[in-house]
């Protein structure tokens, strides 16, 4: 009986730790799944421009070159992409 109590109580609290990690789970996918829409964002970068602050397409591709280049793993080549791609914008 003791040892049953115990067992249930683990459970519940490892219940508790996966739901927190399905939670984050689910807004890293978002996050990626939004930021990987623009051409040259792939999953590996896609963490760079969120901790520099650029959580949406529409912040990236209102940034100035010069702003973008100051992201880790972001070069000229990806800037001239992005306003190719998006037509000078």
């Amino acid at each position: 009986m003791f040892l049953e109590k115990i067992l249930l109580n683990t459970k519940r609290k490892v219940s508790k730790i996966f739901s927190v990690f399905k939670k984050q789970e689910s807004q890293l996918s978002d996050r990626f799944e939004n930021l990987t829409s623009i051409p040259g964002i792939g999953t590996k970068n896609c963490n760079n421009f969120y901790e520099a602050g650029y959580m949406t397409p529409e912040s990236i591709i209102s940034a100035s070159d010069e702003e973008l280049l100051t992201i880790p793993g972001v070069g000229i080549s990806f800037v001239k992409k992005l306003r190719k791609t998006l037509g000078g914008v």
